[in-house]
């Protein structure tokens, strides 16, 4: 009988910035507390077979250092990259609401059809989550693989796992450095077997 496939999503840490924004394309670095949350989250990962990173760097240089303690493989996957905010990146909540307020509820209430001002569709920016996705899966890297990402693009692939309408994906709430895990075995749907929990060292 052939192995299923396991995957773990690993949302970045903390980043160096303050007070909330939309960061999706600024490339920020972690924090030290995030390398801190970062290190505690892996510490409990055994044997991996490979790594996967979006390009920015809050992701990426965990990437590096995980693959090279492991001796695993990586790819950096410029797809997985976060959503393009547009003009609403780094500006804060308060600035948002005075000029795009009725735009910036419907993405709260759902982002599917919405695009920030000069910035990327949610319709866009799910589905090339979701083609990086299943092109990532086809390829034979392994039967445990990791996946260093964002929460927009967690809770994309979380969704599409579950089969859950994207108009729901902020229901899922995903702290910095969560990490959630799937299961994949052929001939079988795709199964969630834990979100948001401490990986045993």
């Amino acid at each position: 009988m052939s192995e299923p496939t396991i995957i773990t999503l690993l949302r970045h840490g903390a980043v160096e910035a303050e007070g909330w924004a939309f960061r999706g394309s600024t490339d920020v670095p972690l924090s030290a507390l995030g390398w801190k949350q970062m290190r505690a989250a892996a510490s409990g990962f055994e044997t991996i077979d490979h790594i996967a990173s979006s390009p920015k760097q809050r992701c990426r240089l965990f990437a590096e250092q995980l693959s090279e303690k492991k001796e695993a493989a990586l790819l950096i996957l410029d797809a997985m990259a976060e959503m393009d905010f547009g003009q609403w990146e780094n500006r804060s909540f308060e600035e948002i609401i005075a000029s795009d307020k009725q735009l910036l509820e419907q993405f709260w209430d759902s982002p599917v059809g919405v695009q920030p001002p000069n910035g990327e569709a949610f319709d866009d920016f799910s589905q090339r989550v979701i083609d990086c996705w299943q092109a990532w899966l086809g390829c034979d890297v392994g039967h445990h693989r990791v996946l260093v990402a964002h929460g927009g693009v967690i809770r994309v692939l979380l969704a599409h796992t579950l089969n859950m309408p994207m108009s729901a994906l902020w229901r899922l709430h995903l702290p910095y450095a969560s990490c959630s895990q799937i299961s994949l075995f052929e001939g079988h749907q795709p199964r969630l077997l834990f979100m948001n929990r401490a990986m045993e060292s």
